[in-house]
Formats: structure tokens, C-alpha cells, sequence
């Protein structure tokens, strides 16, 4: 039994954006997606370099060929990025998702960075079959938030990995095992980030393929149509015919290739005006060159404004990639009392500030140990946005305990009011301040003892 894949595959720019950012890639044996990000910064360019080197990529492979296939391919794609923006800096910024399967008959490889989907339907089972790699997906990993939550969160555009250039974004590679029936959805989040795996669900079991697609792009239109809406389906069937190579989107319209500005220098000496009958007429014409007539010094004039504008544009340049070495850090820092993340460095030159807030949170500094405060104060630099949000929530559970000790601190201290005027409250009994902390136990310093054990919070709390 041969099993073969049936796939339809369809991108839209929905109601909102002006153009198409996403890109997509079908073949027989490679159903790729890539939702680009970037807005100004080229979007659709980082999604069509990734899905150019996909296609390139695709061929009969097998087993866990497919895995390295996929792998090499994304890792060329982030190297192609990386050289687009040096190339031209003002791409700094751009990116793209990358969603999809390999198949070889018999199995599937699948890859996956940033917050497209690929979903699988089998035996009416429906389930996610790749992890976003979103700040939002975190909180519902850790239940804090819904699914449903996740989609109006303030934050759900923030992805944590991304193909944009750097090496330390990773995708996500595993085998997976295919029955005949299986249907696979591989999505943009113009529809998995508009509406919920059940709204999904009720839709993917339709028995007419084309049908499923339509009714997915209409609820995904339902829901605003905000953002390019990019569907690849596909069915293991037996035996059917190979399908169409197909590329959409922004890879279907973007030559990816770098632009080249070099010309070939004209090597060949400049003509020289005179007399050929006359055989000196060469030699005086290219001695009147160099004669001080007033062209030359208008020349001298302007040798001197270059010697003046190409080391102050060397100065410039310099400072443009300092400033954009800049905007490649992040920290932690204040913003009105309020734990935030920054781009940047916490730094101010020529009046203008190197920092820029990215997000605020409503864990108020005040609300943390002393110790913790001047550290936020002072700024804690992170390497990235992942590792900001870890210290973030780190901070926000340090000042949730303070706040609680707080609390405590003030019930315990209370002078209780007898409901019985003729009992008097029981005195409590209370240890000597110079009392010797019992085994094991930290000391607390605090203004006068009770009889209360709860721990005490940290310093400054």
C-alpha cells in the first residue's frame, strides 16, 4: 500500500494588512508555511527567503534524513537573513515562522519555530501537533491563562523563537508516525491566532476538502481577518496521483537574492584629446592634466571636502552600528515604578536615551525587597526577551511574597477587640529579643517579637 498526501493550499492578506507576508511551499513530499513579521522591516521578505530555501531543499528523502533536510534548510534560511541585514540595516528587525512536514510515504518529519500551527485529525481525534513558541503559550503551559485569553492578550504577539538571524533560535524537529485517514492543517496565525482549536475542530472533519478550506477562511474573516491568513491541507490517501508544486505568498512575488551594487571598475586609461599627427600632442594633453588651472582647484577644493566628509561618514558609520549593537540587548529595569523590559542599554548619550520600553508589567518595584529594588532599579540585563520574562515573573512572585508578609505582618500586630467586655484577652507570651535562633532557622530582624512563626519576609519587604 502506497500512501500518498492530497493537499489544497491557499494565502490570503486578510482585511487588514496591505500586503502578504506569509509564504507557503507544497510538494508531494514538503508542506511548508511561514508567517514573516516586521512590518517595515520586511516581513514578507524573511518568510519568502525561508520558504525559497525549503523548495530548494526538497527531494526524496527518507527516515530521519528528513530531519537533517529540514534542519540544514532553516539554518541556511536564518544565515540568509543574517546577510540581508547586513547587506541593509534598515531590515534589522525582520523575521518569520516556520511551520511544516516532510513526508516519505511512510513517515513524517516535522519542524517548527514561532507561532504557526500544524494540527493533525485522526479517527476524530483532533490534536496540536507542534508548540508555539510564544510568551502567551507560556502562561497557558502554566495555567495562568485560557486558550481564549491567549487570543485578546496584550502580549500574544511576542514570540520567543523566530528565525531573524541569530543562531540561538532553534526549531523544534521530530518523527512522526502517519496512518491512511490522517488529515494534517498547517496554519499562519491569521487563523489559529484568531480563533480556538475548537472553533478549528468543528470545521477540519469536513468531508469536502475544499469546503474545509473555505469555511476556515471565513471564520478566520469572522473574527476580524486582521492578519494574513495562510492554509495548507492535506489528506493520506492511497495510491492517488502526486500533487502540484505550489509556492504562494510573498515567495511566489520577491526575488530573494541579494542586491549587488558593485560595477566592474573601468580599468582602461582615459582618453587623452590632441593632435594624433602630432606625436608630442599626447604627452602635453596628459601634462595639462596636472597644470593649477582653476578646475584643478576647484578639484583641490573638493579632495579637501572628502578628506573632511569620508572620515566624518566612517565616524557616522561607526556609530550606527554601536547604536544598533545597542538595540540588540535587553534588560529589566524601572519605568514609573513598574517592572518593565527595555531594548537597549540603560544609558543616556547626547540627551538621548539607549533604552526603549518594550513591555511594562504591573509588579510595582516598591513591592520588592530593598535588595531587589536597587538591582531593578539599576537595570538587569538579560540575554534575550525569553530570559527577561523568566526574571520578570521571577520578581513578580518576590514582591507577591512580600506583599503577602505584609499582610500577615499587619493581622498579627492588630490589637484584638474582646466581643466579651468581662474576659480579657489572654497576654501573649513572647521570647526575648536576644533569644538565640533555634537550629536550622534564619534569623529576621523586625521591630518588636511576637508570637507569630510565619516566616518572615525578605530583608526590606
Amino acid at each position: 500500500m502506497a500512501l500518498t498526501l492530497s493537499y489544497l493550499a491557499r494565502s490570503e492578506v486578510g482585511l487588514v494588512r496591505k500586503n502578504n507576508q506569509d509564504s507557503a511551499y507544497v510538494s508531494p513530499t514538503m508542506l511548508m508555511v511561514a508567517d514573516g513579521m516586521g512590518g517595515a522591516a520586511a516581513g514578507d521578505l524573511a518568510s519568502a527567503v525561508a520558504i525559497g530555501e525549503l523548495r530548494d531543499a526538497d527531494g526524496d528523502f527518507t527516515g530521519a534524513d528528513m530531519l537533517e533536510v529540514a534542519s540544514g534548510a532553516i539554518a541556511e534560511a536564518n544565515d540568509r537573513i543574517r546577510e540581508l541585514v547586513a547587506h541593509d540595516p534598515s531590515l534589522d528587525g525582520m523575521g518569520t515562522t516556520v511551520c511544516g512536514l516532510l513526508f516519505d510515504g511512510e513517515r513524517l518529519a516535522i519542524a517548527n519555530i514561532g507561532d504557526s500551527r500544524a494540527y493533525r485529525l485522526r479517527d476524530g481525534h483532533f490534536e496540536r501537533i507542534t508548540r508555539d513558541h510564544s510568551w502567551v503559550q507560556t502562561l497557558v503551559d502554566d495555567g495562568r491563562i485560557t486558550e481564549a485569553e491567549a487570543l485578546v492578550h496584550p502580549h500574544r504577539s511576542l514570540i520567543l523563537k523566530v528565525l531573524n538571524g541569530q543562531s540561538s533560535h532553534q526549531p523544534d524537529l521530530e518523527m512522526a508516525e502517519i496512518a491512511l485517514g490522517d488529515r494534517y492543517l498547517i496554519c499562519s496565525d491569521g487563523l489559529c491566532g484568531m480563533v480556538t482549536d475548537e472553533a478549528i475542530e468543528q470545521v477540519l472533519g469536513g468531508d469536502d476538502p475544499e469546503s474545509v478550506v473555505e469555511e476556515l477562511i471565513r471564520i478566520a474573516y469572522a473574527e476580524g481577518g486582521l492578519d494574513n491568513i495562510t492554509i495548507v491541507l492535506a489528506d493520506v490517501v492511497e495510491d492517488a496521483p502526486p500533487g502540484e508544486v505550489l509556492v504562494l505568498g510573498a515567495a511566489a512575488e520577491i526575488d530573494t537574492e541579494l542586491p549587488t551594487d558593485d560595477v566592474a571598475e573601468d580599468t582602461r586609461p582615459l582618453p587623452v584629446e590632441g593632435d594624433e599627427s602630432d606625436p608630442k600632442a599626447g604627452e602635453r594633453a596628459e601634462l595639462a592634466r596636472y597644470q593649477p588651472t582653476t578646475r584643478g582647484r576647484a578639484s583641490a577644493w573638493v579632495k579637501v571636502v572628502l578628506g573632511v566628509l569620508i572620515p566624518l561618514l566612517v565616524l557616522g558609520g561607526g556609530v550606527f552600528g554601536w547604536y544598533s549593537f545597542t538595540q540588540s540587548k535587553y534588560y529589566v529595569g524601572d519605568s514609573n515604578d513598574l517592572v518593565a523590559v527595555f531594548r537597549g542599554v540603560p544609558d543616556t548619550v547626547l540627551g538621548i536615551k539607549l533604552g526603549t520600553v518594550l513591555e511594562v508589567h504591573n509588579t510595582h518595584v516598591n513591592d520588592l525587597p530593598l535588595f531587589y529594588q536597587e538591582k531593578v532599579r539599576a537595570a538587569i540585563p538579560v540575554n534575550d526577551l525569553e530570559a527577561a520574562h523568566t526574571t520578570t515573573e521571577e520578581l513578580r512572585a518576590i514582591a507577591q511574597r512580600c506583599i503577602e508578609q505584609r499582610e500577615r505582618r499587619a493581622r498579627s500586630t492588630a490589637t484584638p477587640t474582646p466581643q466579651n467586655p468581662a474576659v480579657s484577652p489572654t497576654p501573649t507570651t513572647t521570647a526575648p529579643s536576644t533569644a538565640s535562633p533555634s537550629p536550622g532557622a534564619s534569623p529576621t530582624i523586625s521591630p518588636a517579637p511576637t508570637a507569630d512563626t510565619t516566616p518572615k519576609a525578605p530583608e526590606g519587604c
